[in-house]
């Protein structure tokens, strides 16, 4: 949420000092937990306002890869802050566009070296500050609405101003739906005592001109794009203070209020078919999280927060795309540095990241990491790196990250070579890469052989295992996704892993807690969409159940031509336990992929652990190949399946 301007004036003379922060990167952020780790996301940022005429707006971001953080981040690499009062930012093209009300600027920012490319000025003819408040994008165009009343329209290739329009008074938020931009106009600061506005303002993007003002009811705030062509709107009353908040529904095929709930809501954010919807009382402060249908149109959940988290004085809200977690922003009454506060969607503190800066407003994520300094000059993968730099196969089993990035998809892939070509490029950039259900699976190389040293860990697998601080059992949980680890040296000499594999015997290896030579068969699932079917040759049958966080076409490869998909290997005994309503996927002790955190030693493997197929001890002075794959068949609830995660397999004996 983005405070009106006349609320931060008021609570400037509240400040007696502010605790700034350091701007260097630092190995691990401040967070209960420790390490946070995100499943298919790269990096995060996070916006944080500052406070009204102290120009100390600042951009906090976040590596899920390093568990790095740098708190203010466009500060360390620009020697210069953001300016007074950011309000909103977006990705688009591998840029990091930034509106700054009280400057009357949008920064743009290069992700992959975080130095400004241009301050864009937003003013009036006159050189006055026209202050803008959000941004939007559309066909290489962004889309600026300010609190003068107007929209501002900039070309990407120029970064230039090219088109100026009016709409109503104080433009407070805009998205763009079914090829339209809508702008809610508040009227909030309004100084003339005509009263709030009460429009949504439809503009046509091809002519660039307002077609209607569609009337939704007083002080209309932030707005956001929703399912099946509606766009959904907050309407804060006619004093903020003590408003009569709605939450309102609008047909953009017929540009009509279709709903008005009457739901007290004064921010949001969607995932899917769900928002999820926070109030803030300012005179109580008392504060109310929900989780609401929108196909249906009702509640879902009265609490959101089913453990006993607080949050005081909540910000932003946002979901990730990418895991379906919830991130709330707490802003301690607007005079301290902010926390960012991660639940899953079921409503449990996952982790906390402490201080990122004042009033934190908004937050992005990506599932790319920006750490490749020239986009334009890929890493070369002959460079020399301990790193695996090449897949040599990759078959995810049947999950809800199939179809997406996370299992290397992209639209139009047809080919199983595309997808393998992807998840190269993927594994070099340290991108997560899901395997899917049990028995997916992926085979990858590096540029030297990996030596066994005797009494070493010779690699370590990185994958976005993490512990959870609720977890009840005494041993390590929290998100265990563990995967089977096997070897094989190029014996032949052919560079491709054509050779004996040979199994990492695990904690649980020779244990009644695995089930050898089990296999499992999947189901391409008709319609699409549906729940995929399963089969295994110990007699049961279930289905890879479909969740609300995840609605991409099906989650059976599209890539694969066959109707069917099996997979045999070693099944470990379900891991995964609901405690007090939420699930906690509990570690083995050691010897499995996406098993603990990458900052443990059990992360790492030796190769004086590899076993044949009889169980017998193999020699193996060096390796070339790492096989890893799922290696749990469970399904966790609202979490969905388990599937191993990784990003990269590292040679801890690399000489350069």
């Amino acid at each position: 949420m983005r405070r009106k301007r006349t609320t931060i004036i008021l609570l400037l003379s509240c400040v007696l000092f502010l605790c700034m922060s350091c701007d260097d990167m630092e190995d691990k952020p401040y967070a209960d937990g420790g390490s946070i780790q995100e499943t298919g996301t790269a990096e995060m940022y996070v916006l944080c306002e500052g406070l009204f005429n102290l120009n100390n707006s600042s951009l906090y971001r976040y590596s899920f890869n390093s568990s790095s953080y740098v708190r203010d981040y466009f500060l360390a690499m620009n020697n210069r802050g953001l300016g007074d009062t950011a309000n909103d930012m977006a990705v688009y093209n591998d840029r990091l566009y930034i509106v700054v009300n009280v400057s009357s600027t949008v920064e743009v920012i290069d992700l992959y070296t975080g130095l400004s490319v241009k301050q864009i000025p937003v003013l009036c003819e006159n050189g006055s500050s026209r202050q803008p408040r959000a941004i939007a994008f559309q066909g290489g165009k962004a889309y600026v609405c300010s609190f003068d009343g107007t929209v501002s329209r900039i070309d990407l290739n120029t970064l230039e101003v090219d088109g100026v329009i009016e709409v109503g008074r104080n433009a407070d938020d805009l998205c763009v739906q079914n090829g339209k931009l809508y702008v809610s106009n508040s009227g909030g600061l309004d100084t003339e005592g005509i009263g709030v506005d009460r429009t949504v303002s439809v503009v046509d993007l091809a002519s660039f001109t307002e077609l209607k003002k569609i009337e939704v009811g007083p002080n209309p705030g932030k707005i956001l794009a929703g399912p099946e062509d509606k766009v959904y709107v907050v309407t804060r009353g006619e004093h903020i203070e003590t408003g009569n908040y709605q939450f309102v529904q609008i047909d953009a095929e017929t540009d009509c209020v279709t709903n008005t709930f009457n739901e007290k809501v004064l921010n949001f954010a969607i995932n899917n078919d769900v928002a999820y919807l926070y109030n803030y009382n300012y005179q109580t402060q008392e504060t109310g999280f929900k989780m609401f249908s929108l196909t249906e149109g009702r509640v879902l959940r009265e609490e959101f927060i089913t453990d006993d988290t607080r949050i005081e004085t909540p910000y932003a809200i946002e979901v990730n795309p990418y895991s379906g977690n919830v991130y709330i922003s707490e802003a301690y009454s607007y005079t301290l540095e902010g926390d960012v506060l991660c639940f899953s969607p079921e409503g449990k503190l996952l982790s906390r990241l402490k201080q990122v800066g004042l009033n934190p407003n908004t937050i992005i994520f990506r599932d790319v990491s920006s750490d490749n300094p020239d986009p334009e000059e890929p890493e070369d993968p002959d460079a020399p790196t301990p790193y695996a730099n090449k897949v040599f196969q990759y078959r995810p089993a049947p999950g809800q990250f199939v179809n997406t990035t996370t299992t290397a998809y992209k639209d139009g892939f047809t080919t199983e070579a595309q997808v393998l070509e992807y998840a190269t490029e993927r594994l070099q950039k340290h991108s997560l890469l899901s395997l899917g259900g049990f028995g997916g699976y992926i085979v990858v190389g590096f540029q030297q052989p990996i030596p066994n040293i005797e009494g070493a860990y010779d690699f370590k697998i990185h994958g976005n295992a993490y512990y959870n601080p609720n977890a009840w059992q005494n041993r390590p949980g929290g998100s265990a996704e563990p995967g089977i680890v096997m070897v094989a040296k190029d014996v032949n000499g052919n560079g491709i892993p054509d050779d004996t594999w040979y199994e990492l015997a695990g904690s649980e290896y020779g244990k009644d807690s695995e089930i050898r030579n089990y296999q499992i068969t999947y189901y391409r699932p008709n319609p699409a969409d549906s729940d995929v079917r399963w089969t295994d040759n110990q007699g049961n049958e279930g289905y890879v159940l479909r969740n609300f966080a995840h609605v991409q076409e099906s989650y059976y490869p599209l890539w694969i031509e066959k109707d069917e998909m099996t997979f045999t290997g070693v099944r470990l005994k379900d891991n995964a336990v609901k405690e007090n309503g939420m699930w906690i996927e509990y570690a083995y002790d050691w010897g499995y992929a996406d098993n603990h955190p990458n900052d443990t030693d059990m992360a790492k493997f030796k190769i004086d652990w590899a076993v044949d197929a009889y169980g017998q001890p193999v020699l193996l002075d060096e390796i070339d190949f790492v096989k890893i794959y799922t290696a749990v068949n469970l399904d966790a609830g609202q979490l969905g399946e388990a599937s191993t995660e990784i990003t990269t397999v590292e040679n801890l004996h690399f000489e350069p």
